[in-house]
């Protein structure tokens, strides 16, 4: 349908009506992505193409009075499974789609992380209704005349030294302006003169500081730029660079000079040519290198990583060259060695490529080398956990070298976020833990650093957003995220952490932020990334905070940087033991290897021992004492059964000038077998016992695990389910089989071996829908698991094209499964069982089946449904009508379909994408009836999914004989 005239000219002066419009709901949010406003009236009759269901557009996105002027060609452009993206609207998705298009360099799998602040810029806000709502950087960029926002001090205006802005440092403190994802940089001249920059209000935000981060000014906004902060220096200190996102048409990638340390900043200079993402910014700093001072930018466009250089301390760039060829990525950072080689590095944005990768450039980024692997990836971009559960965690590169000309001199570090592979693929499963992978061979190949943090607690605490540098005596510093203080993993403090010995060992987790921030639940939290610098004397951090009663934050922490000062370190293997100590005579442990590491040339004699002495039944001796550092020397140590059974926490010490450095040396102590196990729950002989049980028992003296079996014998023979643990309790992995009698047994283990097994319970578990009492039998009606070709079936269309087919892509059991394609279209396909008779002989009967299914549902809803289907019953001969929730015993529909074209419009079906799983229908009202069943998928006009599958469909009851049907299934009743 062509839109009237009278359509345009409605539709005009709504868009400029928007423009003018005041804002109904501004709010104060910076970042632009607080949740938005959605409660808009959609008329379809305003869109110009009727072939455009428009409410349906706000599946990829909220509601804007200018998705009206989409036509059926331009949503064709988005994608199945668009990306999410908080608070851009359809429109803009499309926009950006197509000028990324034309730029050459098409958006694939993700849109450019800063997707949502280039809308806010270029269009103010969501526009509903008629009504624009501006948010975060709107509120500068289109300013309300009846509502101005507060005036910006930019950071071109004249310094003005009396601005009420001077914060003193006390440890750590909020910068002078900003909100978040920070960088910070000391002067490599003057340590005293640090710059920041940080994401705020209206754009980047620049600070100052003339006394090594003491005390912070601001420098205001750098003007008509968004985003993205990464501060730099000259070689010399001349120079301040501050990388950025200006707007131009479109993000771009730029940056801004200063020529007095930071106050002011000179006009931005765009270096990329089309839309910009995640820039970053590295000078060649080496003495040595033929490259001394030259300015390296990098950038994504459409995750298409690009690469720019300057020679002329940033005023003038070379063309833009880029990687199309290699994988695609976002995330990038540049580092350079002594002798002026570029290692530039990025972690890959596609799940088919799941890497990190290097490009070197030995002629100063003239040209680059084939990709290198660095690292395999767990998993790509970003992952949702706790605290960062809406903008997710980002796997950012922070890379530096060694040019300190130590014993690590040359080696390359790429610090990262990652998924770890124990993580469950959701918000509360999966953990994020830090990696720091290395090169000693100029990149050439890679291996990883010890962890940087703890690795028993990944479970309970996530680590993430690192950020990296090494300094200038090749010490390693880092800092990030962790959550050890926050219940449920859902706020964040800044930790920190160094090594002196190229990553081998890491020194001290050190929380920083003196106050735990608490959950962020705008679209941006955390941001990105975070800053760190190290100087001379103090390592300084940035961080995004959002402690109680402060709100959302940039904050800058300071601590001594003691890897430059002369100390030592002290290390030791293996620091835990198992050990049987049965008799009086004295058992000699695994000696204890002793390392002493020096610290900025310390050689100071450090004298070992036990703290405040060994516990009762322990002895021991070092081999050196004093050692000087470095050296090594050997803790030998003996136990008797006067020690006390259990874990004993021993302290081993070196201390040297007034310093102590202790070592924790646990020993799990045995003086005899563990006694026999005593069960408790479930009870003996207990029945109707959760299928998903927790077992219990008393503690066995002296017992560190414990061995737990379940079988269906007394005997043993067949065990379903057992676990090793060291608590007096045991929950089985998966569900037990329902209406089953089952045995269980507890065996207890130490050092000193495996105590009697204890008594056997027995137990009955509950039934479940489908099963038959105990003494009863059951008996199949009917049973089809597709493999015989499935006689009687039928299939049909009443919309669309039918796709049902016999498939072997996916079955339950064995081979053959009925499937049924999701398309992106409009469709009502039907597969009908043949009749069967539902005799009145049997008591609980029920329908049974397997099914599998990818069926396009509401973004980020397991309770709404684009599509989808649903199961339909006739009874003898009669209209087929839906099988409803209360009739569904296992397997419930996921939720309603949202009003669209779906012929299943409004009806609860199921969606989603599951693995096969059970559905049961209580069949009680078909006794006696003949009966066929109808499994019907409905879809709308767009976004398509793989499907439906449905396998091993039988009908069965129960009764106090076996029954035979002879043929599988009684004929029809006539």
């Amino acid at each position: 349908m062509k839109p009237g005239k009278q359509t345009w000219i409605w539709l005009l002066s709504l868009l400029l009506l928007g423009a003018m419009a005041t804002a109904s709901a501004v709010d104060s949010d910076e970042d632009g992505s607080a949740n938005q406003i959605d409660s808009a009236t959609i008329e379809q009759a305003m869109g110009v193409d009727q072939n455009v269901d428009y409410a349906e557009l706000r599946r990829f996105g909220p509601w804007d009075d200018r998705n009206y002027a989409l036509t059926e060609a331009d949503v064709a452009l988005l994608p199945e499974n668009d990306e999410f993206r908080h608070g851009v609207p359809a429109f803009f998705k499309i926009e950006r789609r197509k000028e990324a298009a034309a730029e050459g360099y098409p958006i694939g799998e993700h849109y450019p992380r800063e997707l949502d602040k280039d809308f806010l810029i270029r269009y103010g806000g969501l526009l509903q209704d008629g009504v624009l709502h501006r948010r975060g950087l709107g509120i500068y960029y289109h300013p309300d005349p009846a509502n101005p926002p507060p005036p910006l001090i930019y950071t071109t205006d004249p310094i003005v030294q009396a601005m009420p802005f001077a914060v003193p440092v006390n440890g750590e403190t909020p910068m002078a302006i900003g909100d978040n994802e920070t960088s910070i940089k000391y002067n490599p001249i003057n340590p005293m003169i640090v710059i920041a920059g940080s994401n705020g209000p209206g754009g980047q935000n620049h600070n100052y500081s003339n006394d090594g981060g003491a005390t912070w000014f601001s420098a205001g906004v750098l003007p008509s730029t968004c985003c993205d902060p990464a501060m730099e220096w000259s070689a010399d200190g001349t120079v301040a660079y501050a990388a950025t996102l200006p707007s131009s048409g479109g993000l771009r990638a730029g940056l801004s000079r200063s020529t007095n340390n930071g106050q002011t900043w000179g006009p931005v200079i765009i270096v990329s040519t089309g839309s910009s993402d995640k820039e970053w910014i590295h000078v060649d700093k080496s003495p040595s290198s033929p490259y001394l001072e030259n300015v390296y930018l990098t950038w994504h466009q459409s995750n298409v990583m690009f690469f720019s250089r300057s020679t002329d301390k940033g005023v003038t760039w070379s063309t833009p060259i880029s990687f199309p060829s290699a994988a695609r990525g976002i995330g990038s950072d540049i580092t350079t060695d002594s002798a002026g080689n570029i290692y530039y590095i990025w972690p890959s944005s596609s799940a088919s490529t799941a890497n990190i990768y290097m490009v070197k450039s030995t002629n100063g980024g003239a040209t680059f080398g084939a990709p290198v692997v660095v690292q395999p990836l767990f998993d790509t971009f970003d992952f949702p956990i706790p605290s960062m559960e809406t903008r997710r965690a980002f796997i950012y590169i922070a890379a530096d070298t060694d040019r300190s000309g130590g014993a690590h001199d040359g080696r390359i570090y790429a610090a990262y976020t990652a998924l770890h592979p124990s993580s469950g693929g959701t918000t509360a499963t999966n953990h994020a833990w830090i990696q720091v992978a290395y090169s000693d061979d100029g990149g050439a190949t890679w291996a990883l650093t010890t962890t940087p943090h703890s690795e028993a607690d990944i479970a309970t605490i996530d680590r993430y957003h690192p950020w990296l540098e090494v300094d200038t005596s090749g010490a390693v510093h880092i800092g990030f995220y962790d959550t050890r203080n926050s219940p449920n993993r859902t706020g964040v403090d800044f930790y920190y952490n160094y090594s002196t010995d190229g990553g081998t060992t890491w020194l001290d987790e050190t929380r920083i932020s003196a106050a735990t921030s608490v959950n962020i639940t705008n679209g941006q939290e955390w941001g990105d990334y975070n800053g760190i610098a190290a100087g001379p004397t103090e390592a300084v951090m940035s961080w995004t905070d959002n402690r109680p009663g402060g709100g959302q934050k940039s904050y800058v922490g300071r601590v001594q940087n003691l890897a430059a000062i002369p100390s030592f370190t002290f290390s030791g293997t293996p620091l835990t033991q198992s050990v049987c100590a049965a008799s009086a005579t004295p058992l000699a442990l695994t000696p204890v290897n002793i390392t002493v590491g020096s610290i900025s040339g310390y050689t100071t004699p450090v004298n070992l021992g036990f703290g405040s002495g060994l516990a009762a039944g322990f002895s021991g001796s070092y081999t050196v004492t004093p050692v000087i550092p470095p050296g090594t020397s050997q803790a030998n140590l003996t136990v008797t059964n006067a020690a006390t059974p259990g874990l004993n926490t021993l302290t081993l010490r070196g201390s040297s000038s007034g310093t102590d450095k202790d070592l924790a040396f646990n020993v799990t102590v045995a003086t005899a077998l563990p006694g026999a196990s005593v069960l408790t729950m479930p009870a003996n002989n207990a029945i109707d016992v959760s299928a998903t049980p927790t077992f219990s028992w008393a503690a066995s003296s002296q017992a560190s695990s414990y061995l737990v079996e379940i079988a269906t014998d007394a005997g043993f023979t067949t065990i379903i389910a057992s676990g090793t643990v060291s608590s007096t309790t045991f929950v089985p992995a998966a569900a037990l089989p329902t209406n089953t009698q089952l045995y269980w047994r507890v065996t207890a283990n130490n050092i000193c071996g495996t105590a009697t097994p204890s008594a056997t319970f027995t137990f009955r578990t509950i039934s479940a829908p489908g099963d038959c009492s105990v003494g009863s039998f059951t008996n199949v009606v009917y049973s089809d698991d597709m493999e015989s070709g499935a006689p009687g079936w039928t299939h049909s269309a009443g919309t669309g094209t039918d796709t049902w087919t016999l498939s072997t892509a996916r079955a339950n059991s064995p081979t053959h499964a009925w499937f049924a394609v999701d398309p992106a279209a409009t469709s009502d396909q039907r597969l009908v069982s043949p009749t069967i008779a539902v005799p009145t002989t049997l008591t609980n009967l029920n329908l049974q089946f397997q099914h599998w299914r990818n069926m396009e549902n509401v973004s980020g809803s397991t309770t709404e449904c684009w599509d989808g289907g649903l199961l339909e019953a006739s009874m003898d001969g009669g209209a087929f009508t839906q099988i409803t929730g209360a009739q569904i015993q296992v397997g419930p529909y996921n939720g309603p379909t949202r009003p669209t074209a779906n012929p299943l419009s409004g009806l609860q079906v199921w969606c989603d994408s599951q693995p096969f799983n059970k559905v049961i229908v209580d069949l009680a009202p078909f006794a006696g009836h003949n009966a066929q069943f109808r499994f019907r998928l409905g879809s709308d006009t767009s976004v398509g999914r793989e499907g439906w599958y449905i396998d091993d469909v039988k009908v069965q009851g129960c009764s106090t004989t076996d029954v035979i049907f002879a043929d599988g299934f009684e004929l029809p009743i006539q």
